[in-house]
């Protein structure tokens, strides 16, 4: 069985970095030579989601699915393949201020006993090298999304509110009522 471990620290929060991975629309966009990593019910995160996974290695293909056994907000995600190509992983974050550590484990196994391990042996370095170009990948691509902007000081909000409402407090009311009507639309 191969076993992969790859450390990086990216320039982003770590709120960031772990909604990337977690949104699993982005997996393919940095996981190298990955072609599709999609949900097989409706959980599309969280521990107990199960997604379709393909994974190009050569002129192969190698196929499986794989269920999220662990998924801590902002901590970890994991997996295990349930069938096809045997795999388990883990997303590892920790936040240090305005960065995050990442810890990318990955192990492995290709079928067919002495000669599955041979092949497994000889294709480390190609998987090794795959993976550490995913995290490069991962950090680039987060560290390239601006933070959510800062809230305005709650002095400045307070003004700006008593000066439009004490302007035409009738208006704001009625609009006040019209957005709560059209809200409550949408949630029947």
């Amino acid at each position: 069985m191969g076993q992969i471990t790859i450390h990086k620290t990216i320039d982003a929060p770590v709120d960031t970095v772990f909604a990337y991975v977690d949104d699993y629309k982005n997996t393919t966009k940095y996981m190298r030579g990955l072609t599709k990593w999609k949900p097989t019910g409706k959980e599309t995160h969280g521990k107990g989601a199960q997604f379709e996974v393909a994974m190009k290695a050569g002129p192969s293909t190698l196929g499986s699915v794989v269920d999220i056994t662990t998924w801590t907000e902002n901590g970890a995600i994991g997996w295990v393949s349930r069938t096809g190509f045997k795999q388990s992983g883990k997303w590892s974050f920790r936040g240090k201020g305005d960065k995050t550590d990442v810890t990318f484990d990955m192990s492995y196994e290709f079928g067919g006993g002495i000669a599955g391990r041979l092949i497994g042996k000889a294709a480390e370095p190609i998987v090794r090298l795959n993976l550490q170009q995913s995290v490069d990948a991962l950090k680039s691509q987060t560290e390239k999304i601006k933070p959510k902007a800062e809230a305005k000081p709650a002095a400045a909000n307070a003004r700006g509110a008593t000066t439009r409402a004490s302007a035409k407090p009738s208006a704001a009311k009625k609009t006040s009522t019209k957005k709560t009507a059209d809200r409550s639309k949408t949630f029947r």
